[in-house]
């Protein structure tokens, strides 16, 4: 059986989620997911993030508690597999919003698809996204 990664060098290995980890990286996040968990992690792929202007990532990314507010928004405590998510309706993000689950066609998590799920990591789950969530 192949050993897992963490979910910051799965992420990583994937490469669909530059954006995501570069953001991280600001942040200082890479240690903690790296090493502490479980985690969830709704991860928007690339493509998300090709609508938003660079302007607007680049100002996102000089404001800290804004930046930390959406990345806290992807990732809920625990470990939760899709046929978990299929049963539930919401859970709370780390930073302490709700996020909404319809499991009608496919599981969307508030307005994103998730189009790749159960990545599975030693210290919880990727999901991936179609869309950045928004607090």
């Amino acid at each position: 059986m192949t050993e897992l990664n963490n979910l910051i060098a799965t992420a990583r290995d994937m490469g669909s989620f530059s954006t995501l980890l570069d953001a991280a990286e600001k942040l200082k996040l890479i240690e903690k997911y790296s090493n502490e968990g479980l985690f969830t992690i709704f991860a928007p792929i690339e493509s998300a993030f090709s609508p938003i202007p660079d302007e607007v990532i680049d100002e996102s990314f000089n404001d800290r508690t804004y930046l930390l507010g959406i990345i806290n928004y992807h990732i809920v405590e625990g470990k939760y597999n899709i046929s978990d998510l299929e049963k539930l309706t919401e859970f709370e993000t780390v930073s302490g919003n709700k996020l909404k689950i319809n499991a009608r066609d496919g599981i969307k998590i508030d307005t994103a698809n998730i189009i790749k799920g159960d990545i599975e990591c030693n210290n919880g789950v990727i999901h991936a996204i179609d869309e950045i969530l928004v607090p």
